[in-house]
C-alpha cells in the first residue's frame, strides 16, 4: 500500500482530498490552473467544479482535526511540548518525497500518536 493511502487510512482525509490539496498547494503557488488541477486527479480527470469541492472538504477536515487536537489538550489528552515535537519532526521529512519514503516513517509517526494520546 502507498504512503498517500496508508496515511489518508490513518486521519479524517480520503485520499482524494490529499491529492487534491497536494494539487491545490500548486494552484495557490500559480504552477496550475483549477481546470489543470481537477484534470491531473486520478483515477481519472474531474469537473472544476467537483476538483474544488473535494478541495474545500478536505479543507474542512483539516480545521476539524485543529479543533480536535486543540480540545485534546484542553482535555488533558495531548501535551503541548509533546505535539510540539511530533510537529518538528514532520516538519523536517522532505516533502514532496523523491520516492516512495520508508516504511519505518508511517510506523514511527503512528508509534508517536500512539504515545502522545495517553
Amino acid at each position: 500500500m502507498s504512503f498517500l493511502k496508508r496515511v489518508a487510512a490513518s486521519s479524517s482525509l480520503t485520499e482524494a482530498q490529499i491529492e487534491s490539496l497536494l494539487l491545490y498547494r500548486r494552484v495557490m503557488s500559480g504552477d496550475l490552473s483549477l481546470s489543470e488541477a481537477g484534470k491531473l486527479r486520478t483515477p481519472k480527470p474531474t469537473t472544476v467544479g467537483a476538483y474544488y469541492r473535494v478541495v474545500q472538504q478536505g479543507k474542512d477536515n483539516v480545521k476539524a482535526a485543529i479543533m480536535t487536537v486543540t480540545a485534546g489538550i484542553w482535555l488533558g489528552y495531548l501535551k503541548p511540548d509533546d505535539l510540539k515535537r511530533l510537529f518538528e519532526l514532520v516538519a523536517k521529512t522532505p516533502f514532496p518525497f523523491e520516492k516512495e519514503p520508508p516504511e519505518e516513517l508511517l510506523a514511527a509517526l503512528q508509534a508517536l500518536v500512539e504515545k502522545l494520546v495517553t
